[in-house]
Parts: C-alpha cells; sequence; structure tokens
C-alpha cells in the first residue's frame, strides 16, 4: 500500500493512493479542519485554515506556508487556495471547486480553476483515494502540472499516511 499512481485522463488529472485506514478515517480526514491542518501541503509546509464549512455551497479557504529553511527560496513562501463544496457523500465522496486565491480569499484569475472528486473506496485491509482534478482544457492542467501538483500532492498524502496507518 502506499505508492501514489497518477494518469491522465483528458483534462483529468488522476492520482489514487492506497491506505492501511478504514474509509471512514480516511475521510475523516479530509472533513475535519483540525485534521486538514496536520497533513494538508507538502512536506516542509505548514497549513492555517481560515473558514471551513464542510456542506455542499460552503468554502473551504486555507493558506500553507514553507516553514522547512531546506527548501531554500520556497522557505517563507506562502501559497493560498478556495475551495467551494458542490457534493459530499459521508465517507465515500466529496467533490469541490478549488482554485488558487489570496490571504483575503479573492480567487487569482492567473491560474486555473479544477473541480476536484475524491473517491474513498474500500479495498482489502484498508481505503483507495481516487482524486480526480478536473481542467477547463489541457493547458489548464498542463500548468497545474508544471507546478508540481502531483510531487506536491503525492507527498501530502504521505503525511496522511502517517497520521492514518498508524
Amino acid at each position: 500500500m502506499g505508492t501514489v499512481k497518477s494518469h491522465v485522463e483528458g483534462n483529468t488529472l488522476v492520482v489514487e493512493r492506497s491506505f492501511n485506514a478504514p474509509r471512514e478515517l480516511v475521510f475523516e480526514a479530509f472533513s475535519t479542519p483540525a485534521h486538514l491542518e496536520a497533513w494538508w501541503g507538502p512536506a516542509g509546509w505548514k497549513t492555517e485554515i481560515r473558514t471551513f464549512e464542510f456542506e455542499p455551497g460552503g468554502t473551504w479557504h486555507y493558506g500553507m506556508t514553507c516553514v522547512d529553511p531546506e527548501q531554500g527560496d520556497a522557505f517563507g513562501m506562502e501559497s493560498w487556495g478556495k475551495a467551494t463544496y458542490l457534493e459530499i457523500v459521508h465517507h465515500s465522496r466529496i467533490v469541490y471547486v478549488d482554485a488558487f486565491a489570496d490571504e483575503a480569499g479573492n480567487v487569482n484569475p492567473d491560474f486555473p480553476v479544477m473541480t476536484i472528486t475524491n473517491e474513498f473506496l474500500d479495498i482489502p485491509g484498508g481505503t483507495l483515494l481516487v482524486s480526480r482534478s478536473e481542467f477547463t482544457d489541457a493547458e489548464a492542467l498542463k500548468q497545474v502540472v508544471e507546478l508540481g501538483a502531483v510531487e506536491g500532492f503525492s507527498s501530502q498524502l504521505d503525511r496522511l499516511d502517517a497520521i492514518v496507518s498508524r
């Protein structure tokens, strides 16, 4: 368990990762602010949640700050995001629109907006997370991949695994 697999389907980036933990626990890690702050963001980054309304139509506004001096120029850098939940099926599925934003929650129009669908599936010995990030076009997908989205999300999922697979 634990290897990240990714591929592209049209304008959608698909990332899969298995966890040696029950589906309910993995879902909880995505649906509770305290849990998200403990693992969201790549290794060496700290997350602060400003708003978290876990319901359809609700907003999740968060900031990540690089706190690892070993990351060179990234040290001290901030990255803000804003999501709006579209659909929540407890312990099974979370769908939201995610965008780059600023500290005040204003969406940055220079970066792509994506619709993310996270599915939590029972597998022998644990949970399979299937995360689909859908973009408006291939150029938007390419831009986010070039920003290191796969590597960053893989690092986040390693952090999550350290918490849920104890």
